[in-house]
């Protein structure tokens, strides 16, 4: 998988996530290893027409930390809090949102209007609700294990159907959580989309007519 985050300055930063067979050959020459790889994508960046400004960072192995967002006095945001799966791009996302939502809860009490304590302990609660399902199932997913066949059911109809389509998007975007995703009506929806797939892509048995 690669990624290419156009910024407002001009400047685009390009990611890739190769598998780890490709380790020993990003190891051997990761300048080369890595322009092979941009080359060879679908509507690939004109990489070699393109000015490199940085060098190329490699990392093997990244770390997924989950910490409680809070302690008596102290609150966390950010990668300090929670560490998510590059393969998702929601870091900068959520440390944004992280902060608005500590930001908010603290206002009160930073004003003289509340119990910091208590504000503490709705910013770790709202972190823990909007975040946790996400995080945990980017972590199960970052182990390579088989989509399960209730997530085969849902992405399948997703390509299938314009409404199964918005609440993937929904999903993706984390602005509804696993458990609302994999939700009884969603499910249902999904799993007559298929069906229906399925049935006008099966080609009708031969029937044998006989004449009057």
């Amino acid at each position: 998988m690669a990624y290419a985050f156009p910024n407002d300055d001009g400047v685009t930063v390009i990611a890739v996530l190769p598998d780890k067979k490709r380790l020993p050959a990003f190891r051997e020459d990761l300048e080369g290893s890595f322009s092979t790889f941009v080359r060879a994508l679908p509507e690939a960046p004109p990489i070699d027409s393109a000015e490199r400004i940085t060098k190329i960072i490699g990392l093997v192995n990244y770390p997924l930390h989950s910490r409680k967002p809070t302690a008596p006095g102290l609150a966390l945001i950010g990668d300090a809090a929670l560490t998510g799966d590059p393969l998702w791009g929601v870091g900068c996302g959520w440390a944004l949102q992280s902060a608005q939502w500590l930001a908010e809860a603290v206002a009160p009490a930073a004003a003289g209007r509340g119990n910091l304590d208590k504000s503490l302990t709705l910013y770790a609660r709202r972190h823990r609700r909007r975040l946790r399902g996400h995080q945990y199932l980017a972590a199960d997913f970052a182990t390579a294990r088989p989509f399960n066949p209730l997530e085969r059911l849902m992405f399948s109809a997703a390509a299938r159907d314009e409404s199964v389509a918005r609440h993937m998007h929904l999903f993706a975007s984390r602005l509804i959580g696993p458990l609302q995703f994999l939700n009884p009506t969603a499910l249902a929806k999904a799993s007559l989309v298929n069906l229906k797939h399925h049935r006008s892509a099966t080609p009708p048995a031969h029937r044998s007519h006989t004449r009057p």
